[in-house]
């Protein structure tokens, strides 16, 4: 028999909600001006709260600017997980740039504060979120089809995808066709044919 899950208090309830309205100040000051304009005075006079309710619940203010953007990347780990992938892992990585492009449309602000992110202090689920592309990409190489090193390829893969994310959701141009000649082009260049199986009158190898 499964042990029944303890209740929430009222007092659970308003630290939650306490929590989720300094979250959403705080999302909103990223999106705004980044991570400069994220101040503990600024999220306190914003989310009506003091600055040892801000310490009680997050520690910091790294602590808090790395929770709002550890949510954003979970939505978009949730995106691109949400089904199943090809078997193939070529298929999978185009699969993955299809998805990838399609949270950012859908998600733009979402997306602009992942990368609003200081380079030099990543958190820990964009880390996590980046060495699963690098899995993704390793795959690739174990079958004997990848034209580059693991690391170059999942960065030419990042790259590429951000760029074009980027432009898209900035109105410089339409989704479309372009999507798609984008992501050809990376996979062709980055990417061998699998190998067509033996026919029966085609050698194995060997003398």
């Amino acid at each position: 028999m499964t042990a029944a899950l303890p209740r929430r208090t009222p007092r659970d309830r308003a630290a939650a909600l306490t929590q989720r309205r300094i979250l959403a100040v705080v999302e909103r000051l990223l999106e705004a001006g980044g991570e400069d304009a994220v101040s503990i005075r600024e999220v306190c006079v914003r989310a009506r709260v003091t600055p040892p309710t801000i310490y009680h619940h997050f520690g910091s203010k790294d602590a808090l600017v790395d929770c709002v953007i550890d949510r954003c990347f979970a939505g978009f780990d949730r995106s691109m997980t949400a089904h199943r992938m090809p078997d193939d892992p070529v298929e999978a990585l185009r699969a993955g740039f299809d998805r990838y492009v399609a949270y950012g449309l859908k998600h733009p602000s979402h997306y602009r504060l992942i990368f609003r992110r200081r380079p030099e202090r990543p958190t820990a689920a964009g880390a996590a979120s980046y060495e699963r592309l690098r899995a993704a990409v390793a795959r690739i190489a174990e079958a004997g089809r990848l034209r580059t090193s693991v690391d170059e390829g999942a960065f030419a893969f990042w790259s590429t995808a951000h760029g074009l994310t980027s432009l898209l959701i900035g109105g410089f141009q339409p989704p479309g066709e372009s999507v798609a000649l984008v992501r050809d082009a990376l996979i062709e260049r980055l990417t061998r044919p699998a190998p067509r199986p033996a026919g029966p009158n085609q050698p194995h190898g060997g003398a």
